[in-house]
C-alpha cells in the first residue's frame, strides 16, 4: 500500500533542487540517478545529442511545448500548481506524475520563468491522425502563445519542443505520416524565429518509442535533427539560431534494456508504480519504479531526464 504521507512530503521536497550546474550528491533524488551520458555528435551529422550555442546561465525564460511528458498542468503559460500529490490523486497539481516534469526541473535550477503551453497527448499536427481520439496538437499550443503578444527577450528566452511519441504511436493506425509531422515541427520553429517572436535559442528533445525503434521513428528524428541544423547556419530562417537536441532514448534503453540496466539507474523496478485513477492499491517503493503511471516517469525519472539535458547542454557543445 502506498504511503500518502511520504509521498507528500516527496513532492514537497522536490521544489528545492540542486543546481544544474554541480555535482549530485550520492543521496539527492532517492539514489536515482544517470548511469549513462550523452553520445554527443555534430549538427548536420547523424540525429545525436548535440548543442549549438545555447547557454543555459543566460536563460531567465523557458516556453515549452508539448505533450504529457511536458504539461505541468496549465496549458497557458500561466503560473502552475505546486507539484504536490494529494492522494488518491494521481497527478500532481495537474501533471502526468507525482512531481515536477523535466523541463520544470530545469527552470527551477535556473530561477528561471516557466511559461508551459504542452498538452497531454497532443500530436505535432492532429490534422495528419484523423483516428486519434483526442484532437489536440502543437498547432493549437502555438495559436494560444501567440494570441497572446507575449514581449519576450529574444537572448534569454529557451523554448523547448516535446513530441513524438503519439505522432509515432498514431502511424499504427493511420499510416506514417511522420516525415510531415516533422515538417510541420520545423515550420513552428520558424514561425518562433520570425516576427514578432524573434526567438533565438531552441531545444528539441525525444523518446518516440521509449525503449522500441523503427526505421520511421529513426527516419523523423534525423529529419527533425536535419532541419534544425539548417536553422543553426540561417537556412530558412531570418538569422542563424541557437539549437539543442537531446536524445532521452539513452534513458529508456539503458533502464528497459541490459546495457546497463535499471538497477544501475538506482531502480528496483522498471513498471508503472499505479494504475488507474487512484493511488490505492499502488507500489509500496513508487521512489524506485521508473514509470509513475503508465508509460509516464515518476517525479525521480524527470529529475533524471533534467540532468540528462544539462549535461548534453554543457558536454556536447559545437560551433
Amino acid at each position: 500500500m502506498l504511503l500518502t504521507s511520504s509521498v507528500v512530503a516527496a513532492a514537497l521536497v522536490a521544489c528545492a533542487v540542486a543546481s544544474p550546474f554541480a555535482a549530485p550528491s550520492s543521496d539527492r533524488n532517492d539514489g536515482i540517478h544517470l548511469a549513462v551520458s550523452p553520445k554527443c555528435g555534430q549538427l548536420g551529422g547523424n540525429t545525436s545529442d548535440v548543442n549549438g550555442g545555447i547557454d543555459l546561465s543566460k536563460i531567465k525564460t523557458i516556453v515549452s511545448f508539448g505533450d504529457s511528458y511536458t504539461d505541468g498542468g496549465k496549458h497557458d503559460g500561466s503560473p502552475l500548481l505546486p507539484p504536490v500529490l494529494i492522494p488518491p490523486g494521481i497527478e500532481a497539481g495537474g501533471r502526468s506524475t507525482d512531481g515536477p516534469v523535466w523541463i520544470e526541473y530545469i527552470a527551477d535550477d535556473l530561477h528561471a520563468k516557466f511559461m508551459d503551453y504542452a498538452v497531454a497527448s497532443a500530436v505535432v499536427n492532429i490534422s495528419l491522425w484523423p483516428d486519434n481520439p483526442r484532437p489536440v496538437d502543437f498547432l493549437q499550443q502555438m495559436a494560444i502563445f501567440l494570441g497572446q503578444n507575449n514581449k519576450l527577450d529574444s537572448d534569454s528566452t529557451l523554448y523547448t519542443l516535446f513530441f513524438g511519441i503519439n505522432d509515432w504511436e498514431d502511424t499504427k493506425v493511420d499510416g506514417n505520416h511522420l516525415p510531415q509531422a516533422a515538417q510541420d515541427l520545423l515550420n513552428q520553429i520558424a514561425i518562433l524565429a520570425s516576427e514578432p517572436t524573434n526567438g533565438r535559442s531552441f531545444l528539441i528533445t525525444d523518446v518516440y518509442g521509449r525503449g522500441m525503434h523503427d526505421a520511421a521513428g529513426e527516419a523523423w528524428k534525423q529529419a527533425v535533427y536535419d532541419g534544425i541544423s539548417a536553422f543553426h547556419k540561417g537556412e530558412n530562417v531570418t538569422a542563424p539560431l541557437n539549437v539543442a537536441y537531446g536524445d532521452f532514448s539513452r534513458i529508456w534503453d539503458g533502464v528497459l534494456g541490459s546495457d546497463p540496466g535499471y538497477e544501475a539507474f538506482g531502480y528496483t523496478s522498471t513498471d508503472a508504480c499505479v494504475f488507474g485513477n487512484t493511488t490505492v492499491g499502488a507500489c509500496d517503493d513508487p521512489k524506485h519504479h521508473f514509470y509513475w503511471i503508465d508509460g509516464h516517469p515518476s517525479n525521480e525519472t524527470h529529475r533524471i531526464m533534467a540532468d540528462y539535458v544539462v549535461e548534453v547542454l554543457d558536454r556536447c557543445k559545437v560551433n
